[in-house]
């Protein structure tokens, strides 16, 4: 039986999810079909209800869904409840079970990038859905520090007192050469799909590692202006791949080890 399944987004024509769980349903001898469906934000749950009457089991949530989806879902994973955003749902016989994965695939490529999180100095940069859906992950490594950077800083200081954690705090884009000794950058904000070049000013003397949540051209701004500075970075196609092994799992009972995720990591290299 095929398992019917989508990527709700606006936009979403750009999205590689449709290729990457094909990828893991063959490598896995199962059988999906996996769409990507645009919906803007107010007609997300009309979209959904859709889906569903369509036999839709499952579905990733993507920009600027994940806090939508948060509201929607009947019920909530502990670690969706801890980020307050949603990229994965799932069919259930009351409504729609929801889960963020994006943490769990952002710290399995920085694993594979050889990035130790325990004892590092973080700065994010943007203070939506895709930062509220990282953070929780992060501090499950412990690091020293995260500062939440955000170019409206009531934003930032509100997620960071939402965590409430003391080495979480929040500031403005135009506070940030206050911190020094920043072991990593992670660009969590929509700017780039824009294509506006990225800037920021940071202390002088740093060489942190700079990695972007999104991948192709919406990363590209920020990876720019890192690769300018002679900063190591990456951007986010390996968290993707990584997010997507565990929503695949939690559909279908599928583990995608690291064999599989690489190899599907290097044939969207190669496609790309």
């Amino acid at each position: 039986m095929t398992t019917n399944l989508a990527v709700f987004g606006d936009p979403v024509a750009h999205s590689l999810s449709p290729f990457i769980h094909q990828q893991f349903a063959r490598h896995t001898g199962l059988d999906i079909d996996y769409q990507a469906i645009h919906a803007s934000a107010s007609k997300l749950p009309e979209a959904l209800t859709a889906f569903r009457n369509a036999n839709g089991q499952g579905a990733n949530l993507t920009v600027p869904h994940k806090q939508t989806g948060f509201q929607i879902c009947e019920s909530l994973s502990s670690r969706a409840e801890m980020a307050g955003a949603v990229n994965t749902i799932s069919r259930t016989d009351s409504g729609w079970h929801g889960d963020n994965t994006d943490g769990t695939g952002l710290l399995w490529d920085l694993q594979r990038l050889n990035m130790d999180i325990a004892g590092c100095r973080i700065l994010i940069i943007g203070a939506g859905g895709a930062a509220r859906g990282i953070i929780p992950a992060l501090l499950t490594e412990h690091p020293a520090a995260i500062v939440i950077a955000n170019r409206t800083a009531s934003r930032a200081s509100q997620l960071a007192e939402e965590i409430d954690q003391p080495s979480v705090n929040g500031c403005g884009l135009n506070e940030i050469t206050a911190f020094t000794n920043l072991d990593l950058i992670i660009h969590a904000s929509a700017a780039g799909h824009d294509g506006a070049a990225f800037s920021l000013s940071l202390a002088d003397g740093q060489n942190p590692f700079c990695y972007d949540l999104s991948y192709g051209p919406a990363a590209d701004p920020f990876l720019t202006w890192s690769r300018q500075r002679q900063f190591p970075s990456a951007g986010g196609l390996g968290m993707l791949i990584g997010q997507a092994a565990e929503a695949f799992q939690i559909w279908t009972d599928q583990v995608i080890g690291k064999d599989i995720r690489l190899k599907v990591l290097m044939a969207l290299k190669e496609a790309s």
